[in-house]
């Protein structure tokens, strides 16, 4: 599925503050992604989005973003899904720091915690989802 490599890639223009770009291939891969039903990458891309949308300073735009993310990230489930806590950590985390670019300290106050309370596999587990 084209779905992956797009949000990847997208990955990389982020990094480089290619925020138009990564835009461009996070929807794309959206679109793809929730045309085949693959929940966890919906909200994997969805969450970038936001951060693409944050970079070019839509910060509603950005929030609203993690938030879908959030939504759909409740659709999967702990049991089946091994990177559960990961990704909800991700999203939260990138809600967090939209929050506070945006001046909404007490939402972003919130998050963190949650996020906190998710992970239970800790940083490791995190350092090794690069793309699979």
């Amino acid at each position: 599925m084209l779905g992956r490599p797009l949000s990847c890639a997208a990955d990389v223009h982020l990094r480089l503050g290619n925020h138009g770009e990564a835009k461009r291939l996070l929807r794309a891969a959206v679109d793809l992604v929730e045309q085949v039903g693959d929940t966890f990458l919906c909200a994997r891309s969805l969450t970038r989005l936001g951060t693409a949308e944050q970079g070019e300073g839509n910060l509603g735009a950005a929030i609203a973003l993690h938030h879908q993310a959030l939504l759909q990230h409740r659709l999967l489930s702990p049991l089946t899904e091994p990177s559960y806590d990961w990704l909800e950590m991700d999203i939260r985390s990138r809600l967090g720091r939209a929050y506070l670019a945006a001046g909404r300290q007490v939402g972003a106050e919130a998050v963190p915690g949650r996020a906190r309370r998710a992970g239970s596999r800790g940083p490791i587990a995190a350092a090794v989802h690069v793309c699979e």
